[in-house]
């Protein structure tokens, strides 16, 4: 006969076996014991989305929606809230009696306490729904210091200052998130952990700036932000920094930036590369730069010297370009490795590593 200390090792063996099954999978084991049930209410990592539910496949209707809408319910529902270390919510095509209520209520299981990844994808399709205010206030009892990876999209996120709930955050990326540069503040302000940050379209940020308390910011992205006029970072040691679309943005970002890419289209980014960065960036050794934007005269002699300088991609979307105009560009390098140009007639299509992807490569 075992022993009950053995019982409990034996429980604890197939709890974590359990905890590891897709989310499909532990639901269907569930239904075998009671064992399994109790196994499904404290189940880990849920990540509920149209693959995970099976419908991947399904074409948008209102029939799909509510299926959709009451299998999340129905999880959310039979979840006691506990051992929750990971949501991944998408809801991009909830039905419209699906309200920011029903998310409110999935929300208030999911930050129990002990979650370290929240993702959640929003898109409320009720005009009287307006954008869902993601409730910032649930995370001060504490809810928000385990935290450590936080991705909302299409949302409102309205931080106020002084409420310090992130301190074990190291990864956060708002995608067309309603959120100020005063709000972003105060985010970053409890965020000391934080390692990487990435803004896609928050149309709302005209200032973006970094204080120097994030001693372990490392890397950077923004892209599409349209608003935006000025980021400035004060973080000792950011190394990567990654600029995609919107206008021209005025840019401090310290001495300690090694790897840096630009990819616009509505301005002469090479040019301002040329003029600003190497007095902006004197420890950069990567950058790249593409751009549709086609200038006629000729580059002027680059008003400094890239020294440490190693790595240089170029793409552009035209062959009309005259490439004997990089020639300063190339001289004002001294310790390049690797030169890259790659001309294309179409849009960029992807992006692979740290490479500009297009047609065509010389």
């Amino acid at each position: 006969m075992l022993k009950f200390s053995q019982c409990l090792c034996m429980q604890d063996i197939w709890h974590h076996i359990h905890s590891l099954l897709p989310l499909r999978d532990a639901a269907r084991v569930a239904c075998v014991s009671r064992s399994f049930k109790n196994y499904w209410r404290c189940y880990p990592n849920l990540t509920i989305t149209r693959k995970t539910l099976g419908m991947e496949n399904e074409m948008s209707s209102a029939k799909v929606s509510v299926v959709l809408a009451n299998r999340t319910k129905h999880i959310m529902r039979n979840h006691s809230g506990v051992g929750i270390k990971a949501l991944e919510l998408q809801i991009n095509d909830f039905p419209v009696f699906t309200a920011s209520s029903d998310v409110d209520r999935w929300l208030r299981v999911a930050l129990g306490g002990g979650i370290e990844k929240l993702d959640l994808r929003l898109w409320l399709h009720s005009r009287d729904a307006g954008v869902y205010n993601f409730p910032y206030r649930r995370l001060l009892d504490g809810s928000g210091k385990s935290i450590q990876d936080l991705q909302l999209s299409n949302c409102a996120f309205r931080p106020t200052a002084g409420l310090g709930c992130f301190t074990s955050l190291t990864s956060l990326s708002l995608r067309y998130v309603h959120i100020t540069g005063d709000e972003l503040r105060c985010l970053l302000s409890s965020s000391v952990a934080l390692v990487k940050l990435g803004l896609e379209s928050c149309n709302k940020l005209i200032f973006l700036e970094i204080p120097s308390l994030l001693q372990r910011l490392s890397h950077l992205v923004v892209r599409d932000c349209k608003s935006l006029k000025v980021i400035e970072s004060r973080a000792p040691n950011l190394y990567s920094f990654r600029c995609h679309g919107g206008a021209l943005v005025q840019l401090s970002l310290g001495d300690s930036l090694q790897n840096f890419k630009f990819c616009h289209s509505s301005w002469d980014v090479f040019h301002y590369a040329c003029k600003k960065h190497p007095h902006m960036v004197p420890s950069l050794e990567a950058l790249d730069i593409f751009s549709s934007y086609v200038r006629d005269t000729l580059v002027v002699p680059v008003p400094g010297k890239f020294l440490q300088l190693r790595r240089l991609c170029i793409g552009f979307i035209s062959s009309d370009y005259d490439y004997l105009s990089l020639v300063p560009f190339l001289d004002a390098c001294p310790s390049l490795e690797t030169f890259m140009l790659y001309v294309s007639h179409l849009p960029v299509a992807e992006e692979t590593g740290d490479t500009c992807v297009v047609e065509n490569a010389y």
